[in-house]
């Protein structure tokens, strides 16, 4: 049977049932205030290696189950009482492998009404899948929490799930309990089978870690990649809605505020390869960055030229490397002098993007290929570094660069009355070669 998805969805769905749902005591938190969960319905997510790999899906699942004869089918959930099967992504030439009396729907959709990334997908049983009630919220009993289609949500993928972390937790600590107890989806639509069994269709977003090709060196640590994997999950192993935003990486405004979590990648499924499961191709093309042409990995302050015919933003990796290596061919000399402000008050702002807050994007250096594999001769011996000063107007701040002497400059220094030295200097654009902490 072939259907696409109606966007018109039914009203909200009210559960008459509380699931045998147990509160969660801790952290007020707006990531775990409402994570109520079952403690005995897990969700069910591909693995990475199930990405790559269809036939590892049985291996993997927590219970074995029959499959579908559908190339790609995946089980996405399970349950005592009924079981969804998930074939994704699917082609209509892979419907000629399915037998006439198979009970399977094939539909197509895509994330956020983004056409370029319609997928074709198939549920098994379809017949119960299509008869089910259709709705656009979903809001259960003992909960007083409204789930949206459109709303991102965590998903439990643990049998018992721990007590999430307590009020006083590092981020660190936070993002570390999100990554090994929950998955992320978007929700796409709620059904209810039968009245009261309810399940949720939607689409995954993998931590970086999770990709069949691994983490890239771009990636930052609160970030997610969205895809156009759909699953279809039972709405018990919901655990609370997920603070993620997208950050749009042309928006050079440094207005760009992000929630907890954050995607700007997509992974296409559907242009995944099994012989060739490491390829970076299903992954979105990011913008390049500076005159290494690097990405951007948000740890780190990244530094625009003021000029407006230039406009190069800056790795900030790059500046100071940039800034030690002509400090190093002076130092040799014995010439190194002073070049850039003596004092906070004498130097200016450029525009930058922010070091990492909670909700604010802050893209990072990354150093050329060729520079992370040279050795660089001043190691050891010099040390650059771009210090973040008083903040001025909006969110600007003032800079000031330095390069440090490390060790004696010749063998008649090297004893106990030896300081380090430090050198005030410029930086400046990579590209046009305009100082971005001068007053001049």
């Amino acid at each position: 049977m072939d259907s696409s998805s109606d966007p018109d969805l039914g009203e909200t769905y009210h559960s008459t049932e509380s699931y045998g749902e147990e509160s969660i005591e801790g952290s007020e938190s707006p990531e775990t205030k409402h994570r109520q969960v079952s403690r005995q319905v897990i969700g069910r997510k591909r693995r990475s290696s199930e990405i790559e790999d269809d036939s590892s899906a049985e291996a993997d699942s927590p219970q074995n189950h029959e499959t579908s004869q559908i190339p790609g089918v995946a089980r996405t959930i399970e349950n005592e009482a009924l079981t969804f099967e998930v074939g994704c992504p699917v082609f209509r030439s892979d419907l000629r492998n399915t037998r006439k009396d198979e009970d399977i729907i094939y539909h197509y959709d895509c994330p956020l009404e983004m056409a370029d990334l319609t997928v074709g997908f198939t549920v098994c049983p379809g017949k119960k899948w299509e008869s089910a009630s259709r709705y656009h919220t979903a809001q259960f009993q003992g909960r007083d929490l409204r789930y949206t289609v459109g709303q991102y949500v965590y998903i439990n993928n643990k049998e018992i799930v721990p007590d999430p972390p307590h009020a006083d937790a590092t981020e660190e600590e936070r993002l570390a309990y999100d990554k090994k107890n929950c998955w992320v989806g978007l929700l796409s639509e709620f059904k209810a089978v039968d009245g009261e069994e309810v399940y949720a269709r939607v689409y995954w977003l993998y931590w970086p870690d999770e990709l069949p090709m691994g983490r890239q060196p771009y990636h930052g640590r609160r970030e997610l990649v969205l895809s156009n994997h759909v699953g279809i999950i039972e709405a018990q192993s919901l655990v609370s809605l997920a603070d993620v935003s997208h950050w749009d990486e042309t928006d050079d405004s440094n207005k760009n505020m992000l929630g907890e979590r954050y995607w700007r990648q997509i992974l296409d499924v559907t242009k995944m390869q099994k012989q060739y499961p490491l390829s970076l191709r299903p992954l979105s093309q990011l913008r390049k960055f500076c005159i290494c042409e690097g990405y951007d990995n948000p740890e780190q302050d990244m530094f625009q030229c003021p000029d407006k015919n230039c406009d190069t933003w800056n790795h900030e990796a790059c500046l100071i490397e940039n800034m030690e290596q002509r400090a190093w061919e002076r130092f040799k000399k014995g010439t190194l002098t002073d070049e850039g402000p003596e004092t906070e008050q004498n130097a200016t702002s450029s525009h930058i993007r922010l070091k990492p807050t909670k909700h604010v994007a802050t893209p990072k250096s990354k150093k050329s290929k060729a520079s992370r594999n040279k050795k660089k001769p001043w190691a050891g011996k010099l040390e650059g570094k771009i210090s973040r000063g008083r903040k001025v107007e909006d969110d600007n701040y003032i800079h000031i660069a330095t390069i440090r002497q490390l060790v004696p400059q010749s063998k008649d220094e090297k004893d106990s009355s030896f300081k380090p030295v430090t050198w005030n200097m410029e930086f400046n654009c990579l590209k046009c070669h305009r100082a971005l902490n001068s007053s001049k």
